[in-house]
């Protein structure tokens, strides 16, 4: 091999030697971007030996003498066989960008896959495409081979969004997604290329360039130049054999067709135009580099997924589409089709993910080789593409928020909300034929399968609701799955079917009002995704779960989050299992401490390890003003006050505190803890709070559910929460906890999964009462968290009687999804668990509430006489 004898940081392979502009200026991106950040690059040309696809690429072609003039160091063209040796030239190999990774194109083979790379090299993927959209081509001996090689990466980044998830499902390897690299260089770096172009264009025209011209894409071209007044249309020939296409297609005194071909030539064409229209992908990235107003072609041939993508990235979505069956007629009524063009989003986004894709590439070729372990450290230095409230999981692109549904009669109505699609079925119309759609983000390919993911809230009296996909072009329609309502209705759920696509022409999904049935019978639909997964993971459907396997799972999520609290909090360095363990035996002393028939020097167990405790918060550089703290300190304050007016010796155990914890002991407020007479008050209420009988607050109390628009004051909700605070706690543990919530959208998505609240206007605040595993030590506590948060309850819900608020607590009874929902909305930890949500608000006495007749005293209470 002919390989320079000198080092090189970087080598990059891939089809940069190609006849195309794209592949030319996607490696001089790429090459000049790793050249910036002080590397020194080798550009490794094709190898040989593979098969038929393989060829000997002439000296003289576009590619090699573009490279020769901007300086290219480059290998000459070998045996795969030889291409190990440059693994003692090299020190990390960079693969990308193109549709290297393409079982259909011929020219894929091993070494695009870096199955050479020696494991001491970095082996890095930028921006590499594996084509089109569909896993199917990925036959099982190309996937078992190639996952192997790409788990040996240190770092995978992908062109297209949907490859990310093409990466994950197939090849089990994790991707990021970048930009491509003609994105990685500044406009600036271009003009440049642009100012040595050898044949100069001038005046006012319109540019087109297409890879693969036809007469209806002319026209095209022809109907936009009318309606914008360009007479003049500058055509840029495909550099690899199309003169000769192009002349035969742009024939006409208005056509003026380029006479060389230079990738600089195309630039400065591009640059000095007034409009272009393109079907090539790079050929629609150059036009927002350079801010030209463009329409595109998606060119279906060479892969129309990447134009999507593309145009999703830059947030120009569709309005930049223009279709090869477009005629003068429809191009006129094209609002988008004009001068006017803002690009300062694009250019944002652009400029955005050029910063972040350099940041990862960066630290791909700079970090250690670690044959696969870089992946963590490059997710933790890389950000979304898209910017801000923009940001979107890998498979964004596949979904739709608000889908646009049409129908086949009046049976049903649509209408658009705010974060939905409200669909209705009218009175008597739940029945077979009347059906509604939307489009899905693409096209379904025949035997490939998917998941599709649906956000909605249904309104049924049925139990299950069956989806479909259909053929526009047909009519037909195919059941992929059913999804059970289980009186889940009118709340906001997400389900999700996998399946798999009998024929081609599915492009929409569908449902049947026939499923829809009772008053208001419809469904809001919020958002619609599909996401093609691996046809072996599609799977039978289940037959639903029985009664006691919903039990059993429901009981088992609810011990392991037990468990999982339990183990953290009696860690050494946790802190909420330190305040336990403080308060366990702070609270074990003051029971001792209260015994009518007291025992002096009593406490060989909690006291040496209430001291423990005390120095190890202390030693820890924890708080000193922590109420748990504090109350243990006051607790070992008043044992040895109360030992030292017995003249009973207790300096063994004092002798256990350390230093810093004695300290706290001699300056302890003995109001924090110890013990008081029972007739005592342990804390002032205050005086805003009108004294009540006992009795009146009790039989007094009703479930209230209707409210007024009389605010509701944060001091009384906290006077409450100050009643509760008087109920029993487990060794004085306090798990309760209490979320106020007082934003309406807020309360009305909470209380809309909570489901026990139809038909009542919102109530004017909404508290949940949970309680904190982190606060109980051992197994045998398991159920203690709901004993206390009942406690508390109850007690809340008299307090705010009390302080003359109506209320109504509302169950948290629920499935895993709906309590997930939950959490999200109102950002509850795992380690709180639900005890009771609280409707909270002034009422006007004479409202009607339920009766909710007693039962006799005489079934409840149970005598256990003396035998």
């Amino acid at each position: 091999m002919n390989s320079p004898m000198k080092k090189y940081d970087v080598g990059i392979l891939g089809w940069w030697y190609g006849k195309n502009y794209g592949s030319i200026l996607t490696y001089y991106g790429l090459n000049r971007a790793i050249a910036d950040m002080g590397y020194s690059v080798l550009m490794v040309h094709e190898a040989l030996g593979y098969n038929g696809y393989r060829v000997r690429w002439p000296d003289n072609i576009l590619s090699l003498e573009f490279a020769r003039r901007v300086g290219y160091k480059y290998t000459q063209q070998c045996h795969y066989s030889e291409l190990p040796r440059l693994n003692d030239d090299v020190g990390a190999f960079v693969v990308g960008s193109d549709q290297l990774w393409n079982p259909l194109i011929g020219r894929v083979n091993d070494d695009l896959f870096l199955d050479f790379v020696s494991p001491e090299r970095r082996r890095i993927a930028y921006a590499t495409s594996f084509g089109n959209r569909g896993i199917a081509k990925f036959k099982p001996e190309f996937v078992e081979k190639h996952s192997a090689n790409l788990k040996k990466f240190d770092a995978i980044s992908v062109r297209e969004a949907y490859a990310v998830n093409t990466a994950k499902v197939v090849f089990e390897v994790e991707a990021t997604q970048v930009v491509d690299p003609v994105f990685l260089l500044p406009r600036a770096d271009y003009e440049a290329l642009a100012d040595k172009a050898p044949l100069k264009v001038s005046g006012e025209y319109l540019a087109v360039f297409f890879l693969d011209p036809n007469p209806e894409k002319r026209d095209v071209a022809l109907a936009i130049a009318d309606k914008l007044g360009l007479q003049r249309i500058v055509v840029i020939p495909n550099p690899d054999n199309g003169h000769k296409v192009a002349k035969r297609v742009f024939s006409g005194d208005r056509f003026e067709i380029l006479s060389q071909d230079a990738p600089e030539i195309f630039l400065h064409a591009y640059r000095n135009s007034r409009y272009v229209v393109t079907d090539s992908f790079h050929g629609t990235a150059f036009a927002v580099i350079f801010n030209k107003p463009f329409s595109s072609i998606y060119n279906t041939h060479r892969g129309a997924d990447r134009f999507k993508n593309l145009m999703a990235f830059m947030g120009f979505g569709e309005s930049r589409r223009v279709l090869e069956t477009d005629t003068a007629e429809t191009i006129r009524a094209n609002p988008d089709v004009s001068i006017d063009l803002d690009f300062s989003a694009a250019e944002a986004r652009i400029e955005e993910g050029r910063r972040k894709s350099l940041r990862w590439l960066k630290t791909a070729i700079s970090e250690p080789s670690t044959q696969g372990g870089m992946m963590d450290v490059l997710r933790n230095t890389y950000e979304s593409l898209l910017p801000g409230k923009e940001r979107r999981d890998d498979a964004a692109e596949d979904g739709i928020v608000r889908p646009s549904f049409q129908t086949n009669n009046a049976a049903w109505s649509v209408a658009q909300a705010k974060d939905s699609t409200d669909l209705k079925v009218a009175p008597g119309s739940a029945v077979r034929g009347n059906l509604v759609w939307c489009d899905l983000p693409y096209e379904l390919l025949k035997d490939s399968a998917y998941r599709l993911t649906i956000t909605w809230k249904v309104r049924t009296t049925g139990g299950a609701v069956n989806l479909h996909i259909r053929n526009p072009a047909t009519g037909k329609f195919h059941v992929i799955g059913t999804v059970a309502v289980q009186g889940r209705v009118n709340r906001t759920r997400t389900d999700s079917v996998d399946f798999v696509v009998p024929q081609d022409g599915f492009s929409q999904f569908m449902l049947g009002a026939v499923h829809f049935s009772g008053k208001d019978g419809g469904a809001e639909v919020e958002s619609l995704s599909v996401q093609e997964i691996l046809a072996s993971s599609v799977k039978p459907a289940k037959t639903p779960a029985t009664y006691a396997e919903v039990a059993t799972a429901l009981s088992v999520k609810d011990n392991e989050r037990f468990i999982g609290a339990l183990a953290k909090s009696t860690g050494s360095g946790d802190i909420n299992g330190a305040r336990a363990r403080l308060m366990f035996h702070a609270h074990a002393v003051e029971k001792g401490l209260s015994h009518v028939d007291f025992r002096a020097g009593f406490g060989k167990i909690s006291v040496p390890a209430l001291a423990k405790e005390m120095n190890s918060w202390l030693a820890a550089g924890r708080d000193v003003n922590d109420p748990f703290i504090r109350i243990g300190a006051s607790v070992m304050r008043a044992y040895f006050d109360r030992h030292a007016k017995l003249r009973f010796d207790v300096s063994h155990f004092y002798n256990l505190l350390g230093p810093a914890s004695k300290e706290q002991v001699a300056g302890a407020c003995e109001e924090q803890g110890g013990v008081l007479s029972a007739d005592a008050t342990r804390e002032e209420l205050g005086r805003e709070v009108p004294p009540r009988d006992f009795l009146d607050v009790i039989y007094g109390r009703r479930s209230v559910r209707a409210f007024t628009s009389q605010p509701v004051r944060e001091e009384d909700i906290r006077r409450a929460v100050q009643i509760a605070l008087q109920a029993p706690s487990v060794c004085n543990r306090q798990a309760a906890r209490v979320h106020l919530i007082e934003d309406p959208k807020t309360i009305k998505a909470a209380v809309d999964i909570q489901g026990g609240f139809g038909g009542y206007a919102m109530p004017p605040r909404l508290l949940l009462v949970t309680a904190d595993l982190r606060a109980f030590l051992f197994a045998a506590e398991r159920n203690q968290p709901f004993v206390d948060g009942g406690l508390f309850m109850m007690t809340l819900l008299l307090g705010l009687e009390q302080v003359g608020l109506g209320s109504c607590s509302l169950n948290t009874a629920m499935n895993t999804e709906r309590e997930n929902g939950i959490r999200r909305i109102l950002g509850i930890p795992d380690h709180e668990v639900f005890i009771a949500f609280i409707a909270v608000g002034h009422f006007d006495p004479k409202v009607l509430t339920p009766r909710s007749k007693r039962l006799p005293v005489d079934e409840v209470l149970v005598r256990h006489s003396v035998k």
